[in-house]
């Protein structure tokens, strides 16, 4: 059987960033700079390729003056110079490109980067890392390959339809898989980026997400990175491009036309702008279904769906017209009436002046709004011309021309040009301006208090420590242990008591968090922590940490932890805790769920999640998700003092549908479902930590009225992967 990889790209979304500081004219080993102005590059890193493909490494963003006369300066093999012409770099822009891969020895590559920016040199040295990956061996298959599904029945959390799946397979048993990833995500032959509507269990299903409402109808395709191993042979990583193929299908769901109303001057011409439709483009056609009032000058394009109103058309003025469209596909046909709509006006005023002036020093990571300087003509709109993705986190106004962005932005320090199009029937003009971001002398972006349990790299982990005895809690201090807070920079630390679950914990002006009371047998306890910078000041910087303790001791002499006791999740794709060490008991007849008091404690989630449990009151967070869950399963009335929602015994003929659940076939790992923690509002950022009850008899019947203990918190944040 012939190898499935052929041209694969693989993105990795961490930042790779080198600071560099110039030595003019000379490359820099450790590069420093003769001026105070840091430069700083990022480029997005290909970790994973394989055999034959070519592939384009978008330019780097910067920190600094704006760079140019890139070259790449070296290339190394496995930390060996390498000479090879595959990698090309684009001398005005730095973006990269490689071809004839095919040649190329499997192996890790380093490229070194030089460029210019304010007159001066900069080298980066191995900033960008690419990983040439062999393919997977042969006999290995996924069953079915291709797979569809309706989109209204994914995006509904009620639909009873059962979603598709399909299954990694070897042919024989010479070959083991032992790790399966999804690698790349292709929607009609375009990367996307998140595509958490996809997954992959550990024994190789790929699954479609249910409820997921990111997911688009079109044709995916998907690439999986595959850690096997044959017979008598090390486990090696592979590649196995195109391994499926996944049609979400959809009748015409949506149509929009932006603008949806327009001004036209008398007897002149208007051309819409190409609508976006949701739904599957097979035998896509758009039509006319009606004009009011009745007018032969308007037609529409059946192919790109673009409305045309004539010339010498001799509507009034004071006319409106209202155009309604028919969309027909393979899959059904909607009529969206009144999609587009013209109003005849005696004159529009062409655009002739339009300007904005460049900002002023702004903030790093503040929010701000920067309006338009001069703008004159009629009906005009506004859109960014090409922006820089590095500027993704600024908006605009459409209608106004205002751009703005929120509070805790990340646009890069540094002056950037920012170009907008001005436009309307009768002309349009661009006009450019700088932004200039300057250095926030308060930002920062993380505190970590690391752990007492071995976990490494600790950073990866939630901060926390377990103790065995009151006495240990008590003489217990925990400094911090890595932030990226600026030397010399005055941090206010406070404990905020509304979302902690200890109430004897306080911290001093170094940021150590030491405690005079608290200690609760066999429970997790969580205190959130704010550290602010910058206080009063414009760039005022607060950022929530929370810090967690695990009082470990027997219940009925049985012991659980759990390592680590925090359980991070992504609430959109769900997933699977570790198992614990269970001591004292029989494990054969060991059996836990979940039973009462579950605690939910907001850090940065909508303001509309309030703490709580579900009983609390009808607008905590807690409450909603109980209320969905009683919903899926066709339940009008929500019991908020039943388990149900997180048991699993009381769930075993349906485990899709509760939030979670003790698995029993897990060794009592806690399983997350997807998209679950979530309501109108968002998706969950935050601590939940419930009660379990477990008996030692085998008997499950039981597990209910069973001793109790709080061993696990779940920290719920869509950044998790």
């Amino acid at each position: 059987m012939r190898s499935k990889l052929q041209n694969i790209t693989s993105r990795f979304l961490a930042i790779l960033m080198v600071v560099g500081l110039c030595v003019t004219n000379s490359s820099c080993t450790d590069p420093e700079t003769t001026d105070s102005t840091k430069f700083a590059l990022f480029y997005a890193g290909i970790t994973d390729i394989g055999p034959s493909m070519s592939f384009n490494l978008d330019a780097p963003t910067y920190i600094g003056g704006a760079p140019s006369d890139f070259a790449i300066t070296r290339v190394t093999l496995n930390g060996e110079t390498y000479d090879t012409n595959s990698f090309a770099i684009d001398t005005n822009t730095g973006s990269i490109s490689l071809s004839n891969t095919s040649e190329l020895p499997v192996g890790l590559y380093t490229l070194s980067v030089s460029c210019y920016s304010n007159g001066n040199y900069y080298e980066f040295k191995d900033i960008v890392t690419i990983n040439m990956m062999k393919p997977v061996p042969d006999g290995i298959s996924v069953e079915p390959n291709k797979i569809s599904a309706e989109f209204a029945d994914i995006i509904s959390t009620e639909s009873t339809v059962e979603l598709p799946t399909a299954q990694v397979t070897t042919e024989g048993d010479h070959i083991s898989i032992q790790k399966y990833i999804i690698a790349n995500v292709r929607k009609d032959g375009v990367l996307v980026e998140e595509n958490d509507f996809f997954t992959i269990s550990s024994t190789g299903e790929i699954s479609i997400v249910k409820g997921e409402s990111k997911i688009q109808p079109g044709k995916y395709v998907l690439d999986l990175k595959l850690t096997t191993a044959i017979v008598d042979e090390a486990a090696e990583e592979g590649i196995f491009e195109n391994a499926i193929e996944i049609d979400i299908t959809s009748k015409p769901l949506t149509l929009t036309y932006t603008p949806n109303t327009v001004k036209v001057e008398e007897n002149a011409q208007n051309i819409s702008a190409v609508p976006t439709l949701v739904g599957s483009s097979e035998g896509l056609t758009y039509a006319i279904k009606s004009v009011s009032p009745t007018s032969s000058s308007v037609t529409i394009d059946p192919v790109t769906g673009v409305i045309t109103l004539a010339a010498n058309n001799q509507m009034e003025i004071g006319t409106t017209c209202e155009v309604s469209v028919t969309v027909t596909n393979q899959y059904g046909s909607t009529d969206f009436e009144n999609a587009y709509t013209m109003t005849i006006v005696e004159f529009i005023n062409p655009i002739t002046k339009f300007e904005y002036s460049d900002t002023e020093e702004l903030i790093q990571a503040t929010a701000f709004e920067h309006p338009v300087k001069t703008i004159d003509g009629d009906e005009v709109s506004f859109s960014f011309v090409n922006l820089d993705s590095k500027l993704s986190d600024l908006t605009i106004d459409a209608t106004t021309g205002t751009i703005s962005a929120k509070k805790g932005n990340n646009i890069p320090v540094g002056q950037h040009t920012v170009t907008v199009l001005a436009k309307n029937n009768k002309s349009e003009l661009q006009a450019s301006f700088k932004l200039n971001i300057k250095t926030n002398p308060y930002y920062f972006t993380y505190v970590h208090w690391g752990n007492n349990l071995n976990l490494s790299p600790a950073q990866n982990y939630a901060s926390q420590y377990r103790v065995t005895s009151n006495n240990a809690l008590l003489s217990l201090s925990i400094p911090v242990a890595e932030t990226d807070i600026p030397e010399g920079v005055e941090v206010e630390w406070t404990i905020d008591n509304s979302s902690s679950s200890i109430s004897g914990g306080s911290i001093d002006e170094n940021g150590t968090i030491t405690f005079t009371a608290g200690w609760t047998n066999a429970k997790v306890l969580m205190i959130l922590v704010k550290a602010t910078t910058g206080k009063g000041t414009a760039g005022e910087i607060t950022i929530k940490t929370p810090v967690f303790i695990h009082c470990s001791g027997a219940v009925a002499g049985v012991t659980v932890n759990y390592t680590p006791f925090v359980f991070q999740v992504n609430p959109r794709t769900g997933g699977s805790s570790v198992a614990p060490t269970i001591t004292g008991t029989d494990l054969s007849t060991f059996i836990a769920d979940y039973r009462r008091t579950f605690n939910y404690y907001n850090i940065n989630g909508p303001a509309e999640h309030k703490n709580g449990q579900p009983g609390g009151g009808n607008d905590t967070f807690m409450y909603s998700l109980w209320k969905a869950y009683y919903e899926s399963i066709g339940v009008a009335s929500v019991n908020t003092g039943q388990k149900w929602p997180l048991s699993y015994y009381d769930n075993t003929s349906r485990l899709a549908a509760p939030l979670g659940y003790v698995d029993a076939t897990n060794n009592c790992a806690v399983k997350i479902n997807p998209n679950k923690w979530l309501n109108e509002y968002g998706y969950a950022n935050g601590v939940m930590i419930g009660q379990m009850t477990f008996v030692t008899d085998g008997n499950s019947g039981g597990v209910s009225s069973g001793s109790s203990m709080f061993p696990l918190a779940i920290w719920f944040d869509t950044k998790f992967q």
